[in-house]
C-alpha cells in the first residue's frame, strides 16, 4: 500500500469550528493503517501538539481512541470536544488564531519550504500557506514523481 500525504489544511474546520483537528485526525488514521507519509508526525510535536495542549486533551488518548475506533470525523470531533478541559468559544478563537499567524521565525526553515516547492516569495513565513503548498508538492511528487 502507499502512503499517502494528508490533504487536508491546518485552516479548515468541522461544525467545532476547530482549525488543525480534521488534518489531525486524518494523519492518525493514516498512521494507525501504516500509510501515512514518511516524515509527517501525528499526535506528538507541532501543531498537533499544540492543538491537543490548547484544548487540555490528553495526547495519548485522543490517539488510542483514533487508532482502535477509527472514527469517522464527526464522532473524532465529538471525542475531542466532550474530553477537552479547555473547550469554549474564546478556546477555539484563540487557538485559531494562533495557528493563523504562525510564521516560521527562522528564515532558514521558511526557505526550506520555498525551495522545496519552487516558490521565490521570500515575504512567504507564514506556516499554513507553506505546509499546505509543501503537501501539495509532496502529493505530486508522489502521484507522478519527482521533478527533474
Amino acid at each position: 500500500m502507499e502512503a499517502i500525504v494528508p490533504l487536508i489544511s491546518t485552516s479548515k474546520t468541522g461544525p467545532s469550528g476547530i482549525m488543525h483537528l480534521p488534518r489531525l485526525w486524518m494523519k492518525i488514521l493514516l498512521a494507525s493503517k501504516g500509510r501515512l507519509a514518511e516524515g509527517y508526525r501525528h499526535g506528538i510535536g507541532g501543531f498537533d501538539e499544540r492543538l491537543l495542549e490548547n484544548f487540555g486533551v490528553d495526547r495519548d488518548a485522543f490517539i488510542a481512541y483514533v487508532e482502535s475506533e477509527q472514527p469517522d470525523y464527526l464522532a473524532a470531533e465529538r471525542w475531542f470536544t466532550q474530553h477537552a478541559t479547555a473547550f469554549s468559544p474564546q478556546t477555539v478563537a484563540a487557538s485559531n488564531a494562533g495557528f493563523l499567524e504562525a510564521s516560521f521565525s527562522d528564515p532558514a526553515r521558511s526557505k526550506m519550504f520555498r525551495e522545496r516547492v519552487g516558490l521565490d516569495d521570500d515575504a512567504c513565513t507564514h506556516v499554513i500557506p507553506l505546509n499546505d503548498l509543501d503537501d501539495w508538492f509532496g502529493f505530486h511528487e508522489s502521484l507522478v514523481g519527482a521533478r527533474g
